[in-house]
């Protein structure tokens, strides 16, 4: 995933939103658009595709022509047909648009502008091949179903990769496919009695001896290559002689599929001479696993050994068996390859046996042999996986550049595995749209060949489509219907292939859809059981018992035949008297078309059309509902063919369509809805009213119409929506009769939308109730009187039944049952909300259906004669009006409210209470209503007062009885009970609590306690109830009168009725309500003529305004936060990714507060949202005191333009402040409302915004981001122009902290919730994001870097889309600059070689120049790194010269430009302390230009020596003086900090590693040849340092990476433990591997010796046997018992491993003369005469001292004059873990018994000042034979190339130790070969420790590798899909085995599929594309 292309690839799959992922499949239109390169055209074939261009299929101005890098394009196709085979739909679908943009951008491959070639041997080439297709005139539909395999949802076989199908393996496909297809594989024209694959193959020789093999060089590539028909013809019909000569034409078929096979010159296996020619005979069908028969021959060869010996069979004469010369092509690959061939490679099964290998425990690390093989073999070989891919497909010259892609997707189509049947499908959709009429063509042939081709092609594609129409049974629900996603997608690629095929051909595929559709004659009776007893015998194994009707099949004709009369209708719109289509046919074509065929007239459409009716008429008559429905389809998109030519026909169909209406079934009926479709489609046309209304129907449309009723309650919501759409097209029919539109209809649109809850089948019973009414008002004034009034009280009865009462069922009429209503039939998907079950259904869905059922009652009303509104309606409304129940009251209010809107809405001038008598006597009763307290309960609350009552008897009971409260003391509770009695009764307890006796009272206050919080509880819910009724009530009323528009003298009844609601009413459809209600209230008082006397609108606004503010998650409390001047507020309200937080238990439990606010924020933005529909361009005229809130306070404060003068102002009144948030809170939420031509007004507020990011309140920098982002939401242009002008400049402040604050918060809410708005301006804020990731405040840090992870995934998508409006050519430049900038950052091929601008006085080898261009690539990004090159390949002098360079360049910006951000810093180099004098030595001999300092000595010295620092330009310290003076340190600013032996930070929990991380610095650097030494959770930690966040919080990284890799370590771990690891291992190297740059000294370093690691294993002596097995018998068990017990401490363990690992280095380290059994084991070598210091008794001595003497130390000659003895030949580093033992070697060894040996020693006592002193010494003096070192201080950083021996007496735990150590000497400058010695004890803890090595070694190498070894491989490219904070994409860790239960069973379920999965099935948006 390096390039962008391969980021585009991957946003296919993982993009997070659609729109992410088209657009990146645009983008890879215009990338394939670039790629082919057409030499005719500027654009490069891409500069038409547009953003809207999706769906547009129109060839204008598509180049077209055969010229281009084809294999490019093929190349990138094939990296996206592996997505087409995702099982995310959203992924398929978004390969297939990828797959539509490519084919587009590259313009249409067109043969015919190619010079034609009358060359006879290309003729030759095709014409045997060209019948190699399966042909639609032998296609046998009950052939196929009888003896094809079924395709239904997987068999758990699937086909790998397409794009990596092999020649062979393609081959194989396709013959698995046809044998699937149950068809056969030879023909009697084809056969000619012998075998004639395997008479080539026995006659094939090689032209060589089998070990010398003659390389030929390849012969010149053919212009134009052989055609490539995969299979010979299958036989369709029963043909006796197929079966019998099927087996040589299956190897033929075998044969013909594969190329020439390449040889290498690499010894393959010679194939085995062949068998004597008389001993041929027809072999069994070839594996495609073999070898190709046809090696060697080409295409036409083959053709022209086809024809003779078909001639030969004819001529009745011998058929020769002699082959032709065998031709073998050895090809030799290339040395550039890389080890990719550019043409597939052979499969060759037979292997020869490997040549034994011997190996021993020497291990020889050799480089200079490393490097001279890769160069004899031509180049290192590594798997290229794209190449692979390419070369599957490669693209022959001159033929159809998608032939492999179609063939791959052809195969696929017959795949066991549905989703990739379905990928395939839309793949082919895709292609053959626009390139479909190239298929089966050559460049260079004739027009009427290509034709005859083209033919063959388009007949074999489409056979294999019809194959899946026949085969395939997968079906798939989606909400309450059932689709058939593969025959539905192969039906559309068949649509976009029928346009390019020739009129015979579409008459064909006709013929065969019809016959799926008939089967045979099979009948339409079958039923629903039917079809269940059918699903038996469909999935059968026995073939024969598959002759029987099979719905699916016919199912699928029907949608085949859909589509074809959707592209080729034209063919069917002929009449017998009208113009004839122009159907031409070529004359070429004529050896196509049949005798039997027909030409394409008049006559022919009309039978072609009569044809399609009567299949469709089968359809609809089948008993199957998913046939019927696709029948109805069909139908569709010729509904006026039919019309106007078939009038036979459509009475049949219009009958038929009657009768499924007719004919109920059951609640499953999904077809329904289609036929429904179909008959509103029909009704369009005035022939067919005129039919249905003619005697012809034999019953009229009002008898036909009613038979729609027994629907409206179906149980499939598609059918009640259609049902209602087909009921308002007969409504809405002006010539037709209405009658039918009587009680009936008006009773099912009313109960409709009282039970009904999808909110579009309400709205559309809505208008069909509208539309009724209306329709019966204009017919007949009196006719809604007659229709409605008998039914207007059950109207009533049913709206007033309170909420949890079921509703009377006998008030609703079932179209069941006679007209008379009584009883009826209900269904079942009705039943809950009828019988008020609340527990199934909510209250909020009840109280919809009540409310539109009151405005369906209000709209009646409006239309009733006003002259009868008193006698029909007055008492209904005023008896609900007085009524003592809320919800009567309520939904009274209701109905008025929504008869004067509907009043209004038509008559607007006059007044209601005027024109009704009913409504002026109602306007009183409202006010008196309004201007009343609320009763003191309502009826609703009866039970609750009930059950209060009885918790107040109870609680007095329980004091007389439990308590022994005398009766006369006890109070009673009075009779007339209500809120007040209770009250005091809960009152009364105190009083009653001393009247019980103490020891009564002790027992049995807790039980009256309990008793009396039941009591106060119900109170509290009493008290709640009665205020939601009461809010209810009362802006129902308010909102009445406001509609009625008669507005009472005090305003302040109705406002506070309405705001109530708006703050507090939790039904947020009646919150809307109240919305309207306020916002048509400030419509009348700020109108011109208003009836208000005081217009309270600007009281009224400033109060929503004030609700809106409300919420404090939205609008902090400014006194209580502007004290917060530190840090990122951001960060507070919602963590970074990344960041571990724990959250409360009660932290989803909201308080009453938050719940509270959040309701009254939702009130006040439905209000503005009211009153910004209502005003429109008029809202701040009306409301100006809207746009004060919005503005003022922002204006008035920064209105100087001075940040410090309006922070002045902050800080002085806290109401100024809270005035600030509060308009920033009101600012974004009013500008979502405003319309464009307000924005200007926004525009205007940009500048103070900008300046408002820059204040020093982290709570003002807060709210502006959020208000600022917004706003770019609503104004993008002008918002984000003022973004990249004034505050991205601000970002890089090196002086204020507070701007970069503010402006990488803003910029961070602006990416969050822009998203894709965004693109044309990413590339604005990618390089100033990215250097922010460095800052010094953690905040700012944490805050871009979560920022760039999600910036980055939209930088891909940027490229190509046009300049942002309205921007100076100054920013253009700057932009077109800053992708300049990018592309480096992106492409590590363009990093340009960093040039040192000083001398250095050294010749940097390549490497090291490569890594100084690698720091400064760091440097340049501000991004740091880790430089890991192995030990001793100069990680010093790399850093030395980039310091060096970055000091002198920061130095010559400073002269030339004096910014303060160009200042000199000191850099700061942390390292061992043995290390600090040779970094001073290094940077003095190198880097003369810089001052060094080394920062040690005493405190006081120290103290000295800080203020100091600024004069020096590198600061050297140890890393424990950087621990201990970190007050100090951490409080400058450092330019570079280099951290070397930077592994010393691995654990993150130390004080170090504390101190270390907070200092500050511009660049950060680790040097370390080991990283990670014992677990990757070290990297972490490194990382930490590097960039905090990049790789997560320490949790996160744990849980994602280490634990997964720490599970697969475990010996018993699972094999999904297992992968899970290398997952995660793999996961892990791609995220940190362009920070990190590693190169091994094999891979750079040809001229260093190698190194040679030998394992010298001794045995213990019996002393250490003896004292060993005691330990592990005694002491070792009695530990582990200890620990296993629990009672033991960890150390005991450690001291246990200690002790054994001290034993087996030498007795004296363990023995301690005061132990009794010790002293035995003393006093018994004392008696022998020994002594424990004898090197017997220490094996490793002795073995020490004999590698000694073989290195010719220790061994002078007895005559030697020491004066002139020579100096050894070899010199040695000896190094062990402990101190005791260097003593023992030198004192028991050195001194004692090799007395000549030179030493020098360095341990921990070493002076750190004279470390460096010793390493000189020892390198320059050869007379100094050995240095003894232990591993701790030796181990790190010294250059010891003086030595050439290293022997380790004792190991590390942590291999990288002692691999540290070994490479003192195997570094650079190192002239002699390394011999590394390690002497390891058999049988003993010691083998343990290096097993325990090996595996962390293999940790460490598999994160960190020399992957990136040079500029070429940096990894620079991947960079910006590293920034992923999140674990989202963590691979999941896989616990280990266990049960699962049933709850994490159905929590590990996936979601169902949404209704949008299948979104590409829409036959009207296919229709749409095909159109375009």
């Amino acid at each position: 995933m390096g390039s962008r292309l391969d980021r585009l690839i991957l946003l296919l799959d993982t993009g997070s939103t659609p729109s992410v992922r088209l657009t990146a499949a645009r983008q890879l239109g215009a990338i394939a658009g670039t790629r082919v390169s057409h030499p005719s055209t500027d654009s490069h074939g891409h500069a038409q595709i547009k953003a809207e261009d999706s769906s547009v299929t129109t060839t204008d101005n598509i180049w077209r022509g055969v010229e281009g890098e084809w294999n490019e394009v093929i190349g990138l196709v094939a990296r996206i047909i592996p997505h087409l085979q995702s099982r995310s739909s959203e992924t398929r679908q978004a390969a297939a648009a990828a797959l539509a943009h490519i084919s587009r951008a590259v313009g249409i491959w067109d043969p015919s502008s190619a010079a034609a070639t009358s060359s006879d041997d290309q003729a030759d080439t095709t014409s045997e091949d060209e019948k190699s297709e399966l042909t639609l005139g032998d296609f046998d539909v009950a052939k196929v179903l009888a003896e094809g395999a079924l395709l239904l949802s997987s068999s758990g076989k699937e086909y790998g990769k397409l794009s990596n199908l092999s020649a062979e393996e393609l081959a194989k496909a396709q013959k698995d496919a046809l044998g699937k297809l149950g068809l056969g594989f030879g023909g009697a024209e084809n056969d000619i009695g012998v075998d004639v694959g395997a008479e080539l193959a026995a006659g094939q020789e090689v032209s060589a001896a089998p070990h010398a093999v003659k390389v030929e060089p390849p012969p010149p590539r053919p212009a134009l290559p052989p055609p490539r028909f995969a299979l010979p013809p299958p036989k369709f019909k029963n043909d006796p002689s197929a079966s019998a000569e099927s087996s040589s034409l299956r190897s033929l078929a075998a044969a013909q599929a594969s190329p020439p096979p390449i040889a290498s010159t690499s010894s393959l296996p010679t194939p085995p001479p062949p068998p004597p020619a008389a001993s041929v005979s027809p072999a069994p069908a070839a594996s495609v696993e073999e070898e190709d028969p046809y090696a060697g021959l080409s295409a036409r060869e083959r053709n022209k050994l086809k024809r003779k010996r078909k001639t030969e069979a004819k001529s009745g004469g011998p058929i020769s068996t002699a082959p032709p010369a065998a031709k073998v092509r050895v090809v030799e690959a290339p040395k550039e390859t890389n080890g990719a061939m550019a043409s597939p490679a052979v499969a060759i099964k037979k292997e020869e046996p490997a040549e034994p290998t011997t190996g021993g425990e020497v291990v020889v690390v050799d480089p200079g042999a490393k490097a001279r093989e890769r160069e004899r073999q031509g180049g290192e070989v590594q798997v290229d996986f794209e190449a692979k891919d390419r070369a599957e497909m490669e693209v022959k010259a001159g033929e159809w550049p998608w032939r492999g892609t179609v063939e791959r997707l052809a195969v696929a189509l017959l795949s066991p595995n549905w989703e990739t049947r379905h990928g395939a499908a839309l793949g082919l959709k895709e292609i053959l749209k626009l390139q479909g009429g190239g298929g089966g063509q050559i460049a260079g042939l004739s027009a009427a060949k290509n034709l005859e081709r083209h033919t063959l092609w388009c007949d074999d594609l489409s056979a294999k489509l019809l194959c899946v129409f026949a085969l395939d049974r997968f079906g798939d629900y989606i909400s309450d219907q059932v689709v058939a996603p593969v025959r539905e997608t192969a039906a559309q690629a068949l649509a976009t292939l029928l346009p390019y095929m020739p009129p015979s051909s579409i008459v064909s595929v006709q013929r065969i859809l019809i016959g799926m559709i008939e089967q045979g004659g099979a009948p339409p009776s079958l039923g629903l059981g039917d079809k269940l007893e059918m699903q038996k015998v469909i999935n059968t194994d026995d073939k024969s018992q598959r002759g029987k009707y099979v719905w699916q099949v016919r199912h699928s004709g029907l949608l085949g035949l859909k589509y074809l009369v959707a592209v080729k209708g034209d063919m069917l719109r002929v009449t017998l008297g009208g113009e004839d289509v122009e159907m031409k046919s070529e004359e070429d074509m004529k050896p196509l078309i049949k005798a039997e065929d027909v030409s394409v007239d008049s006559s022919m459409s009309h039978t072609l059309l009569k044809n399609v009716v009567d299949a469709a008429l089968l359809g609809l008559r089948d008993r199957d509902d998913d046939v019927r429905s696709a029948a109805a389809a069909t139908l569709c998109p010729i509904a006026d063919a039919l019309v106007s030519s078939l009038p036979a026909e459509l009475q049949q169909v219009v009958d038929v369509l009657w009768e499924c209406l007719g004919d109920l079934k059951d609640d499953l009926s999904s077809s329904v809805g289609g036929v429904m479709d179909l008959l509103a489609k029909l009704l369009a046309f005035p022939s067919v009213l005129a039919l249905m209304q003619s005697p012809a129907m034999g019953r009229p449309l009002t008898e036909l119409i009613p038979r729609l009723f027994p629907f409206f309650r179906h149980t499939i919501a598609s059918v009640r929506l259609a049902v209602l759409n087909t009921t308002l097209v007969f409504l809405e029919l002006p010539s037709i009769d209405h009658s039918w539109a009587d009680d009936r209809l008006l009773r099912l649109l009313f109960q409709n939308l009282i039970v009904e809850d999808r909110l579009d089948i309400r709205e559309t019973t809505a208008r069909a109730w509208r539309t009724s009414l209306r329709v019966s008002n204009v017919e007949e004034p009196d006719r809604l009187a007659r229709t409605a009034g008998p039914h207007i009280d059950k109207w009533f009865a049913i709206l007033s039944t309170p909420i949890g009462t079921a509703i009377n069922t006998a008030l609703f009429w079932s179209a069941k049952v006679s007209l008379s209503g009584q009883g009826g039939y209900v269904h079942n998907v009705d039943k809950a909300i009828l019988a008020q079950d609340l527990s199934l259904v909510s209250v909020e869905a009840v109280m919809r259906g009540r409310v539109a059922g009151a405005v369906a009652l209000g709209t009646l009303i409006a239309a009733w004669a006003p002259e009868t509104h008193d006698a029909t309606f007055g008492p209904r409304l005023q008896s609900g009006l007085a009524a003592e129940a809320a919800f009567s009251r309520f939904l009274s209010a209701t109905v008025i409210e929504e008869w004067a809107a509907a009043v209004y809405s038509t008559t607007p001038s006059r007044p209601l209470a005027e024109s009704s008598s009913l409504a002026a006597r109602l306007v009183q009763i409202l006010h008196t209503l309004l201007a009343a307290d609320a009763p003191a309960s309502w009826t609703e609350m009866s039970s609750i007062v009930q059950r209060l009552l009885t918790d107040c008897q109870a609680l007095y009971a329980s004091f007389g009885q439990q308590g022994k409260v005398p009766a006369d003391k006890l109070p009673t509770v009075p009779s007339v009970f209500g809120i007040q009695q209770a009250q005091q009764v809960a009152a009364s307890f105190n009083a009653l609590v001393p009247l019980m006796g103490k020891g009564v009272r002790k027992n049995v206050l807790p039980a009256l306690q309990e008793r009396h919080r039941k009591v106060v509880s119900a109170i509290g819910y009493y008290e709640a109830t009665k205020a939601k009724h009461d809010r209810q009530v009362f802006a129902a009323l308010g909102g009445a009168v406001v509609a009625l528009r008669v507005i009472p003298a005090k305003l302040t009844p109705v406002i506070r009725s309405i705001t109530n609601s708006i703050k507090a009413e939790e039904d947020v459809d009646l919150q809307a309500r109240s919305a309207n209600a306020i916002a048509a209230f400030i419509d009348i008082c700020s109108a011109p003529d208003s009836p208000v006397r005081t217009n309270p609108s600007d009281k009224l606004v400033k109060n929503l305004c004030t609700f809106l503010c409300q919420d404090v998650s939205r609008t902090p409390i400014f006194a209580a936060s502007k004290g917060l001047k530190k840090g990122v507020l951001t960060l507070e309200y919602k963590p970074a990714r990344g960041v571990a937080t724990k959250e409360s238990k009660d932290a989803t439990i909201e308080s009453e507060e938050v719940i509270t606010a959040r309701l009254v924020y939702r009130g006040a933005q439905l209000a503005l949202s009211q009153l910004a529909a209502r005003f429109g361009p008029e809202l701040l005229n009306r409301v100006p005191k809207l746009w004060g809130c919005m503005s003022e306070a922002l204006l008035f404060i920064y209105a100087s333009g001075d940040i410090e003068q309006a922070d002045a102002i902050l800080a002085a009144d806290d109401s100024r402040g809270q005035d600030l948030l509060d308009c920033l809170t009101v600012l974004p939420t009013g500008a979502q409302k405003l319309g464009d031509s307000l924005h200007d007004r926004l525009t205007a507020l940009f500048p103070a915004l900008v300046l408002a990011t820059r204040s020093k309140f982290a709570v003002v920098r807060y709210s502006v981001a959020r208000c600022f982002a917004a706003l770019c939401d609503v104004v993008p242009t002008e918002g984000l122009r003022y973004v990249v002008e004034g505050v991205i400049p601000v970002l890089g402040d090196p002086l204020n902290l507070n701007n970069r604050r503010g402006a990488i918060e803003l910029i961070s809410h602006i990416v969050e919730l822009l998203d894709i708005k965004i693109l044309p301006y990413v590339i604005f804020l990618v390089v100033p994001v990215l250097g922010r990731m460095s800052d010094s405040d953690d905040d700012v840090r944490l805050v871009a870097t979560n920022t760039f992870a999600t910036l980055i995934k939209l930088v891909p998508l940027e490229a190509g889309l046009p300049d942002p409006p309205g921007f100076s050519a100054e920013l253009l430049a700057k932009r077109q600059h800053e992708r300049d900038f990018l592309t480096q950052l992106l492409d590590g091929n363009k990093v340009q070689e960093y040039k040192i601008p000083i001398d250095i006085d050294i010749e940097l080898r390549k490497y090291q120049r490569d890594g100084v261009s690698w720091l400064a690539f760091l440097a340049k990004y501000q991004l740091h790194g880790l430089l890991c090159d192995d030990m001793g390949l100069g990680k010093t002098l790399q850093s030395i010269c980039i310091l060096a360079s970055m000091h002198h360049e920061r130095a010559e910006r400073h002269k030339a430009t004096g910014s303060l951000d160009t200042v000199h810093l000191p850099s700061l180099i942390i390292c061992p302390p043995t290390l600090t004098g040779h970094w001073k030595h290094e940077i003095n001999t190198y880097a003369k230009n810089l001052r060094p300092l080394i920062y040690t000595g005493a405190k006081a010295e120290r103290e000295r020596l800080v203020a100091s620092i600024g004069k020096y330009d590198a600061v050297i310290m140890s890393y424990d003086i950087a621990r201990n003076d970190i007050d100090s340190l951490g409080a400058l600013d450092w330019h570079y900090c280099i951290l070397d032996e930077g592994h010393v930070i691995k654990n993150g929990k130390t004080k170090l590693t504390k101190a270390v991380k907070s200092i500050k610095a511009i660049h950060r650097l680790i040097l370390s040849g080991t990283p990670i030494q014992n677990n990757v959770l070290e990297l972490w930690s490194l990382f930490d340092f590097l960039m905090p966040g990049f790789l997560g919080s320490e949790k996160a990284f744990n849980d994602r990476f280490g634990k997964p890799i720490a599970a697969s370590r475990d010996a018993k771990s699972s094999s999904k433990e297992q992968e899970a690891g290398a997952l995660a291992l793999e996961a892990l190297h791609k995220q940190v591997l362009p920070f990190l740059l590693r190169r091994l000294k094999e891979d750079v370093l040809d001229d260093l010796p190698p190194k040679i690691i030998q394992d010298y294993y001794c045995e213990l002596s019996p002393l250490q046997k003896q004292l060993y097995d005691d330990f592990s018998t005694t002491q070792a068990q009695q530990v582990v018992g200890e620990v296993s017990s629990g009672g033991g401490k960890p150390q005991h363990v450690f001291q246990a491993l200690q002790y054994l690992r001290k034993l087996v280095n030498h007795p004296t380290l363990v023995i301690k003369p005061e132990l009794a059994h010790h002293q035995a084991v003393v006093a018994k070598i004392e008696q022998g005469g020994g002594s424990l210091r004898d090197t017997e008794h220490a094996p490793k001595l002795g073995a020490l001292k004999q590698i000694l003497l073989d290195c010719g130390i220790g061994t002078p000659s007895a005559d030697a004059d020491p004066t002139t003895e020579a100096v050894s030949q070899h010199r040695v580093l000896i190094f062990c873990q402990l101190k005791q033992m260097l003593d023992i070697v030198e004192n028991d060894l050195f001194k004692a018994l090799m007395p000549s040996v030179t030493y020098m020693r360095m341990d921990g006592a070493t002076d750190v000042s004279k470390r460096h002193a010793i390493t000189q010494t020892f390198n320059a003096d050869p007379s100094i034979d050995c240095l003894l070192l232990t591993t701790h201080v030796g181990g790190l950083g010294l250059n010891l190339t003086g030595a050439d021996t290293v022997i380790f007496v004792e190991h590390d735990w942590n291999p990288m130790k002692d691999l540290q150590a070994m490479d003192r000497a195997h570094r650079l400058g190192q002239k002699k070969v390394v011999n590394v010695y390690r002497l390891i004890m058999r049988g003993t803890l010691e083998e343990k420790i290096m097993g325990l090595q090996r595996f962390k070694l293999n940790i460490a190498s598999s994160v960190v590798t020399q992957q990136n070894s040079d500029l070429a491989s940096l990894g620079t490219d991947q960079i910006l899909d590293l920034f992923n904070v999140s674990s989202e994409d963590a691979p999941p860790v896989v616990a280990k085995d266990r049960p699962v239960g049933q709850k994490a069973l159905l929590e590990g379920l996936g979601d169902l599929q949404d209704e949008g999965e299948y979104q590409d099935l829409d036959f009207s948006a296919f229709q749409a594309s095909l159109n375009a």
